[in-house]
């Protein structure tokens, strides 16, 4: 099987890289619904890469990250895996705690109409089969973990008396309805046994995760407890062999016959509609648990790793969903090029893969708060204090991705996440490296096409810089235009440009003054304004050459410090009820 996922490890590495997991505060954060969408739609970069990943940590620090290295796994998980194990046990001890709930309710309320009309015999019966059918239910509410062997002998305790208790009762009301001469009542006993049997294989093939040969070896006993009471019966019984003749009797054989054989073939239907539900919901060790947004390049699931129980957003792109090869390639080059980033305030890449149907999945942390663009359209325009806060993370960010020689080229308030991480909030998360360009490559429109990476047009209009809306070469300082094209709508509720479309939009931030963000905000201290249209200056020269140096301006302003994690607690506290309750967990 081709996959790409994190090696295989062994009991005592595993447990070295769960003390760090413990210890490390990049594993507190959990990507939220309100970015899925975004990530969803990531495009973009070079499609010339290679179909494998492999993905090295950049400093030492990697090494108690989750790894993304070449190594193939198992992608779905193998029938006889431990997990899928654990997954088939917990089904069939929950169906069979159904199928006991329901018999024990039948079998109480015929014990009540026992206990008044019918004779001692029978209500014995019943009360065996009754304490039974307790003791089952008793054995599956512990909360010992019961093997499979353990349940099946539970199933065959529970179906076993319950046909045993249906044909005896047949019996019993059969030779009482001969040795009184009633061929009509003997007539109805067989019948009603006949319909009791037909509901019990039914329910049975409907109710156990089993295969097809094992349903139909359980549904041998009510064929032959059926045909074996009709037989006894006929032969000691002169009325009743007169009453049940051999044509009747084959009749009823023939009916219970087709009826095993729909419960069989029903059973096959279910269980491998059952194990194609599971393999849709599971992706090598992670389980997909709800879709939390779709985009052109695929969806964004909730999931959860099956040892870890470690919370993660999936990005799964299916077969068929995209053709063009080189989106496949953008989308792994994404997660090549996250992968090398190990600050904390870039969001995460656990885990990357690709099964044998064709899906390709990466896993990232899964996030809770909000981004940056929700936050301010929900609620305004933010203090100077708060924007500074966000920016001067996402600058460290963003730093760390230049040394590596990264532009991201996508920078704007919905890549960037306001998250609670380890119990503290407003931490920022830079994220989306779809549209990521290498230092050097692609020096101008016409290299960029012949290297075969996406136009230097890829991006979001609102917040290029102008060397890249008229498609010139780019280098870090592109980014900073980007940023500071974030830090305005923060402060403004407003992009520096807008327009009826791109094209123009693209042509204002290439050709007009920016207008100083005070005149849609008078608040706006002029130390932190003037940071800003540095940002947006036309020329790159004229901007911060790089995200340290717009850090440390940044933490020049005199509201710089004025916002901070306890303030951000303070604020998330009062509206984690309207955003996501959640967020006061622990």
């Amino acid at each position: 099987m081709s996959t790409e996922l994190m090696s295989p490890l062994d009991p005592l590495e595993l447990t070295v890289i769960v003390n760090k997991l413990d210890l490390h505060p990049h594993y507190s954060t959990p990507i939220t619904e309100s970015m899925a969408a975004v990530v969803a739609d990531s495009t973009s970069t070079n499609p010339a890469t290679s179909p494998s990943i492999r993905a090295a940590a950049a400093s030492s620090d990697t090494a108690s990250r989750a790894r993304v290295v070449h190594q193939p796994d198992s992608g779905w998980l193998d029938d006889g895996s431990v997990l899928q194990q654990d997954a088939e046990q917990s089904l069939l001890r929950s169906r069979l705690r159904t199928a006991t709930i329901v018999s024990l309710f039948c079998m109480l309320v015929f014990f009540v109409r026992s206990w008044f009309i019918e004779e001692p015999i029978v209500f014995l019966i019943r009360c065996f089969c009754l304490i039974i059918t307790v003791g089952c239910l008793g054995l599956l509410s512990t909360p010992r973990k019961l093997a499979t062997v353990e349940l099946r002998r539970i199933e065959i305790l529970l179906y076993g008396p319950l046909c045993a208790l249906i044909a005896s009762l047949e019996f019993i009301f059969l030779a009482k309805a001969g040795l009184a001469g009633n061929a009509a009542q003997q007539v109805e006993v067989v019948y009603s046994g006949t319909l009791g049997l037909a509901v019990m294989m039914l329910t049975y093939s409907m109710l156990m995760p089993n295969g097809w040969r094992r349903t139909a070896a359980m549904m041998v006993p009510p064929v032959l407890a059926t045909t074996a009471v009709l037989w006894i019966a006929r032969t000691i019984l002169t009325p009743v062999a007169a009453t049940i003749d051999s044509v009747r009797t084959a009749e009823v054989g023939l009916a219970l016959v087709l009826t095993g054989i729909i419960a069989t073939y029903g059973s096959s239907m279910i269980s491998t509609l059952r194990r194609e539900a599971n393999r849709v919901k599971q992706l090598g060790r992670y389980r997909l648990k709800r879709e939390l947004g779709c985009g052109g390049m695929g969806q964004v699931h909730l999931g959860e790793h099956q040892l870890l129980k470690r919370p993660c957003a999936i990005k799964v792109i299916r077969p068929g969903q995209v053709i063009d090869r080189a989106a496949l390639a953008r989308f792994e080059r994404e997660v090549q090029t996250t992968a090398q980033l190990s600050h904390w305030n870039t969001i995460e890449i656990f885990d990357y893969g690709h099964t044998d149907d064709g899906t390709f999945y990466y896993v990232m942390e899964y996030m809770r708060g909000l981004s940056l663009a929700d936050l301010v359209k929900r609620y305004g325009p933010q203090s100077a204090g708060r924007a500074i806060h966000f920016l001067g993370q996402t600058c460290w960010a963003l730093q760390e991705a230049h040394d590596h020689g990264l532009i991201h080229r996508d920078l704007k308030p919905a890549n960037i996440f306001a998250a609670k991480r380890g119990g503290v909030f407003d931490v920022t998360k830079l994220f989306d490296f779809g549209l990521v360009l290498l230092r050097g490559e692609g020096d101008n429109f016409l290299s960029v096409l012949n290297h075969g990476a996406t136009t230097p047009f890829a991006g979001s209009p609102l917040y290029m810089s102008p060397e890249q809306a008229i498609g010139m070469k780019l280098d870090g300082r592109s980014d900073i235009y980007s940023l500071g094209g974030v830090a305005y709508y923060l402060l403004t509720g407003r992009p520096p440009f807008e327009g009826d479309s791109a094209w123009r939009v693209m042509v204002a931030h290439a050709k007009e003054p920016v207008t100083p963000p005070s005149r849609w905000n008078p608040s706006i201290p002029e130390d932190l304004e003037a940071v800003i249209m540095r940002c947006l200056s036309k020329e790159p020269e004229d901007r911060y050459a790089s995200p340290h140096d717009l850090a440390e301006a940044l933490r020049a302003c005199k509201d710089a410090g004025s916002w901070n994690y306890e303030k951000a607690g303070d604020w998330w506290h009062e509206r984690a009820d309207e955003i996501d309750p959640t967020l006061l967990d622990p």
